[in-house]
């Protein structure tokens, strides 16, 4: 019966997506303060950390394809061990076919070292020592000039941990870092919040797509919501096909929102995962006055800090 109402809705609520979605990025305004491809310059040493495989890609995977044209020199950390996915088959089974999948990612964009930390998918504890020290370590040996990990409000427990717990190794390694940038996974960011965008030309779009086939394990994973999203958020610059969207910040101010957002209460189970068409709607609107509040906290402290720059 699940299965023939999927079938039953999925054309329609495509369509209402593609609505929803069109009018959602053509109307929500960017700040005033952002950069288009900044990111993308020669001579920068690349550190991604994705809590699962496939999260860098639905996150960034044109930015990526764009850094390994330039010659930038790459690295990948998997946080988790993918083995909490829905699946038919053993667990320990699933872990070997993620890592499997990952190995193939580190190929597709050409990273130069990958790194598995083999945390429990589904319970990243971004206080655990031996977690901060492993990144610690990952960071001294790769000395990494750009950052990326998700971004702190998300609906994803290890997602947010991820980030939370790079803080914590930033601290010791290098208290003053800042190029940091936070990604998209699958809590919608609000354009406001948005500070830096790698814009997508079609022949970036199409090879992202083609990098998508290497998750066969995640067939309950709709990955073409991903790729509407990425087409929509051209509307946000007005140009391009495509576009990747970034929360740009040093780690001193992201110490401030890591606060702030504890000061609020926020909990990633506050909101609905988008992982397909079938939930788009809940995970753009569930408790969207709550994510309000949350950006326009977070809102100002860029703020505040845009302003000390300017003095």
């Amino acid at each position: 019966m699940k299965k023939l109402i999927k079938i039953i809705l999925k054309y329609p609520l495509k369509f209402v997506n593609y609505i929803y979605t069109y009018f959602y990025y053509k109307n929500n305004k960017i700040g005033k303060d952002y950069s288009i491809d900044d990111m993308l310059i020669k001579g920068e040493k690349i550190l991604v950390l994705s809590p699962h495989v496939d999260d860098e890609t639905i996150g960034l995977g044109a930015t990526l394809l764009k850094h390994k044209k330039i010659g930038n020199q790459m690295s990948l950390v998997y946080m988790t061990d993918g083995g909490g996915s829905t699946t038919d088959t053993s667990r320990e089974e699933l872990i070997s076919i993620r890592k499997s999948e990952g190995e193939k990612v580190k190929e597709a964009y050409g990273f130069k070292n990958l790194y598995f930390l083999d945390e429990i998918d589904g319970k990243l504890n971004p206080d655990k020592r031996d977690l901060i020290n492993n990144i610690v370590n990952i960071l001294e040996l790769e000395k990494p000039t750009i950052i990326y990990t998700p971004f702190l409000l998300d609906g994803h427990r290890d997602h947010v941990g991820t980030t939370k717990a790079l803080i914590s190794a930033l601290k010791i390694w290098d208290k003053d870092f800042e190029k940091i940038y936070m990604y998209e996974v699958n809590l919608p960011i609000i354009p406001q919040l948005v500070n830096s965008i790698s814009k997508m030309e079609e022949e970036d779009y199409i090879k992202k797509g083609e990098i998508y086939n290497i998750f066969t394990s995640q067939w309950a994973m709709g990955f073409d919501v991903f790729r509407l999203l990425d087409k929509r958020k051209k509307h946000i610059i007005k140009t391009g096909y495509g576009a990747e969207v970034f929360v740009k910040s040093d780690l001193q101010t992201l110490l401030e929102i890591k606060k702030a957002l504890e000061e609020e209460g926020f909990v990633p189970e506050q909101f609905r995962q988008l992982s397909s068409h079938y939930n788009l709607l809940f995970a753009f609107r569930n408790n969207r006055d709550l994510k309000r509040k949350y950006t326009k906290r977070i809102n100002s402290i860029f703020e505040k800090t845009y302003v000390k720059i300017k003095e």
